[in-house]
């Protein structure tokens, strides 16, 4: 609190002090002063302005005003709770009898049954060594090794050895480790300094990996192996002298448990080698939950969206790793319409309504036929269009001010932040479909889609690293839903330097983290930049000389939602009479929406 002080003395004060003492002392005995005769006057002022420069200095060394720290830590549960053993409410399960094995439930009691939870009377202490021999980013693969190797082991000690410093792609998608390091307590980085782990042939590969483990014992595993809970682990080999996991293909060293003190009466690591239990890392493509399973050999790069659904035992097992449940990570849709029938656009500045954006506006009420069509903004359009289009009772202009700043961060650079950050806020809010200006609705919005918590679609362009990126200038959601709950609060990350990471990857990010928010509807809109056309649906959607528009590839009046011209705009958008004159795909959509809204009578 301001006003407080805190005192401290260090050695240079005290030094200090004692000369200040001697100099008192010497001032009261008068006798000595004496002999200086006629200089008494001159040094004893001298004396007193040294004191009180040194009382002066000792006050400012010694006590300062002290101002309370900012401890604000911006704390939130981010740990995800099925990270951390939950309490076992019944006894270890199998999958014998009548279980089925397609069932996810049936899979998440055997897998959480089958923990290591008491790591007290073991032989092998729960001392992990993970190492990564990669040059390139640290993917979701690793990260899925990491940790099944910290939820399926509880080690007190998570060890990842790395030969360099993963890659970091540009536009940040390469996040896993640093989503490690953020939620797993026990996880150290180390540099690998023995290359032979990575490099070597099989004996010295194994014979590093003992070296790395050591005399007092644990557990070694390659990056590229996920364990499988399994009791084995704990009965069996966490409690031999030496355990070796091989690749069933190579016969590489994948997995090593080492009893703590295990040389102890051998006379040398080959004899110890040879004492050792084999067992066999299962592939990919042969794999299956089961009593005898507990490695997988994974060496082919996985996103998490390849894992989302499947009935591969594999993608039974990713899924509980990564989620906490075997259960497929989809969307599921409401028994009733969730999202209210209205549409809303952002508005900032003072400027007039182009013809384009009238177009929307027409398409929200009489294509779309939304109930009402809400413009949110800081100063109400201008020109004759905004009058003709307000005249409509369901079209209202809300007044809405710039947003300067988001989780104390200012929004300077882009102003098309500030309507990313309100396209999230006001369906948060209200629910409805946002839209951007450049946006034309084709139909009207089909019953499922409207059951769905929110739905979005992806973009076409490759966006580095990104396996997909979102297109969010169509978005569709019901009040409060999660994923926007979720997208609001990455804003805590905000970068007012880059006009695409909050927008564009971010929105992708917390698709990966929680799936089952959000319904992918590639339908939704079709997406058109340098005057071609993609349709997300089809498999070509990325190609850059593809125009699924202009090559009748598609039925614009029943495949998508809507279409979205980002940029440049249609040549046929710039007016009426163009617009008439005009006889390309695009026209003929601006058409199509004056003559639903009943504006060609007179032409």
């Amino acid at each position: 609190m301001a006003g407080a002080f805190r005192c401290r003395f260090n050695l240079t004060s005290m030094l200090i002090l004692i000369v200040a003492l001697l100099e008192r002392g010497l001032r009261l005995l008068g006798k000595a002063w004496r002999l200086f005769g006629k200089y008494h006057l001159q040094v004893g002022g001298a004396a007193a302005v040294l004191l009180a420069i040194i009382n002066t200095y000792m006050y400012s060394q010694s006590c300062q005003n002290f101002e309370v720290p900012d401890l604000t830590h911006g704390y939130s549960p981010l740990f995800p709770s099925h990270y951390f053993h939950q309490p076992l409410t019944s006894a270890q399960q199998d999958l014998s009898g009548d279980k089925l094995h397609d069932q996810a439930a049936h899979f998440d009691a055997y897998l959480n049954s089958n923990l290591v939870r008491n790591s007290l009377d073991l032989s092998v202490p729960p001392i992990v060594h993970i190492t990564w021999c990669a040059e390139g980013p640290f993917e979701y693969t690793h990260f899925l090794s990491v940790l099944a190797a910290f939820k399926i082991l509880n080690p007190s000690v998570l060890n990842l050895h790395v030969l360099t410093l993963p890659y970091k792609d540009a536009d940040g998608y390469y996040q896993f480790l640093d989503d490690l390091k953020r939620d797993l307590p026990p996880l150290l980085i180390k540099e690998l300094q023995d290359k032979q782990v990575c490099y070597g042939n099989i004996q010295q590969k194994l014979k590093s990996i003992l070296s790395l483990i050591g005399e007092e014992g644990g557990i070694a595993m390659s990056a590229e192996v996920v364990l499988v809970p399994s009791a084995t682990i704990s009965s069996k080999f966490l409690m031999e002298k030496i355990s070796i996991g091989q690749s069933s293909a190579s016969r590489e060293p994948l997995v090593v448990f080492l009893q703590s003190n295990a040389y102890k009466g051998t006379s040398h690591t080959d004899q110890l080698i040879s004492s050792s239990t084999l067992f066999d890392c299962t592939e990919p493509n042969k794999f299956s939950i089961s009593s005898t399973s507990v490695c997988v050999s994974v060496e082919e790069e996985i996103f998490p969206k390849m894992i989302f659904q499947g009935n591969h035992h594999l993608y039974f097992l990713l899924r509980w790793i990564g989620y906490g449940s075997s259960a497929e990570l989809v969307p599921k849709p409401a028994n009733v319409e969730i999202v209210p029938n209205i549409v809303h656009y952002v508005w900032l500045g003072k400027r007039h309504l182009k013809y384009f954006a009238y177009l929307s506006i027409l398409s929200s009420l009489h294509v779309l036929q939304a109930e009402a069509v809400y413009v949110h903004g800081d100063i109400e359009p201008l020109g004759e269009l905004w009058q003709e289009v307000k005249l409509n009772p369901r079209v209202k202009f809300i007044q809405r001010n710039f947003p300067s700043s988001v989780f104390g961060q200012p929004i300077v650079k882009f102003a098309s932040h500030a309507s990313d950050y309100l396209r999230g806020d006001l369906l948060l809010r209200y629910g409805g479909v946002y839209a951007d200006w450049d946006v034309i609705f084709l139909q009207e919005m089909p019953s499922i889609m409207r059951r769905y918590n929110t739905t979005a679609n992806v973009d076409w362009p490759e966006t580095g690293d990104f396996p997909d990126v979102f297109n969010l200038g169509v978005l569709v959601a019901a009040p409060g839903a999660p994923f926007l709950r979720h997208f609001l609060e990455s804003y805590r990350w905000y970068l007012d330097g880059h006009w695409s990471y909050n927008a564009i990857h971010m929105p992708y990010k917390v698709y990966e983290k929680i799936p089952g928010s959000l319904n992918v509807d590639r339908h939704l809109q079709i997406l058109c930049a340098k005057q071609k056309c993609h349709a997300t649906w089809l498999k070509d959607y990325k190609s850059t000389s593809i125009d699924h528009l202009g090559s009748h590839s598609i039925d614009w009046t029943k495949d998508a939602l809507a279409i979205h011209w980002t940029y440049p705009d249609p040549p046929a958008f710039e007016n009426k009479d163009s617009l008439l004159r005009e006889t390309s795909p695009a026209a003929m959509i601006g058409q199509y929406v004056l003559q639903k809204a009943d504006k060609l009578k007179n032409n």
